[in-house]
């Protein structure tokens, strides 16, 4: 019989929302699972803010407009993004009389023993026996996807000179700004990069990019070669990074960095003001093996190899769990 998955995220969260759906999709590749199911999770002031600890775990807690998601039959595995998210898993587990295993992508600032395995990046501090560490964010990229989107765009985007380059644009957060002063300084790197090496941009912005921002960008590559995607109609993302010889990305994403170190581009990444200790980790950690370099306005490519961990955990957590 098919084992169950649920993917939870904290509501809002699209980086969440990635590494959940990311893994239980590649789980789901394995073989031996039935398609995920994936549900956002929102809690009712102030259940939220209480620890993160089986304790204060309780469905009742949710919101009533998830709350229907959350009803028997539990699932064989639940893999949660976030700290909400957690809350929920422990909620979960706690219901299903402990039958549910749970898995956690990040550090859960409390102890781990609470999940039957915690995924979480080698940046952050949290180390243990059901611990597996990896070298950057769970994801949604996969070859699969990659060759899909590139096969969606290929004809669109032939007029394109090479080397193509994607520019993945995203905002500002607690620790990094992007505002139009540094917009503007970055549309004229790439301004400068184009001129130097004839290459084309596949540029897209987030929901994170403010509207200033996504329209000094709209009209600094307005005059250049290549496509800006502004939200509207279908999103090219897995066409972009399948097309491009390469990858600029702003310093501000774990998620989106990982996305662009699977696919064994060289990736550039641009520095945003601000400042984090766990974030310099992981970029000295990707600079270190080759898979970053700093965008200076320059088109970089080298050796880089690529990050595997979407290929590697899933046959770890297989083993862990006994489901081999």
């Amino acid at each position: 019989m098919l084992k169950t998955i649920w993917a939870v995220w904290e509501r809002g969260a699209a980086g969440m929302q990635s590494q959940a759906l990311g893994l239980a999709e590649a789980l789901f590749a394995t073989g031996g699972f039935s398609l995920p199911q994936g549900f956002e999770v929102a809690f009712r002031r102030p259940y939220g803010l209480l620890p993160t600890h089986p304790f204060f775990a309780s469905l009742n807690a949710l919101t009533e407009d998830t709350r229907p998601n959350f009803q028997p039959p539990w699932p064989d595995l639940l893999i949660a993004s976030g700290r909400k998210a957690a809350i929920l898993a422990l909620a979960v587990k706690k219901a299903s009389g402990g039958q549910t295993r749970t898995i956690l992508t990040q550090d859960p600032r409390t102890n781990p023993r609470h999940w039957s395995l915690l995924v979480v990046p080698e940046h952050d501090q949290v180390r243990g026996p059901n611990v597996i560490l990896t070298q950057g964010a769970m994801h949604r990229v996969t070859r699969l996807k990659l060759d899909a989107g590139a096969e969606a765009l290929r004809r669109e985007l032939a007029h394109l000179p090479s080397p193509r380059v994607a520019v993945l644009v995203g905002g500002s957060n607690r620790n990094y700004t992007l505002d139009e002063e540094w917009m503007r300084g970055f549309v004229g790197q790439l301004r400068q990069m184009v001129q130097r090496s004839g290459c084309s941009l596949l540029a897209t912005v987030s929901r994170r990019t403010g509207e200033a921002e996504a329209a000094i960008l709209r009209g600094g590559l307005a005059s250049l070669p290549g496509v800006l995607w502004d939200g509207k109609g279908p999103n090219p993302y897995f066409g972009y990074l399948a097309l491009a010889d390469a990858v600029i990305v702003t310093c501000e994403s774990i998620s989106m960095i990982s996305e662009a170190c699977s696919t064994g581009k060289p990736v550039l990444v641009a520095k945003l003001p601000g400042r984090s200790k766990r974030f310099e980790i992981f970029y000295d950690s990707l600079l270190k093996r080759g898979l970053i370099q700093w965008f200076d306005g320059r088109l970089m490519q080298w050796d880089n190899g690529r990050i595997d961990d979407m290929d590697r955990v899933p046959e770890e957590i297989r083993q862990r769990l006994g489901w081999a």
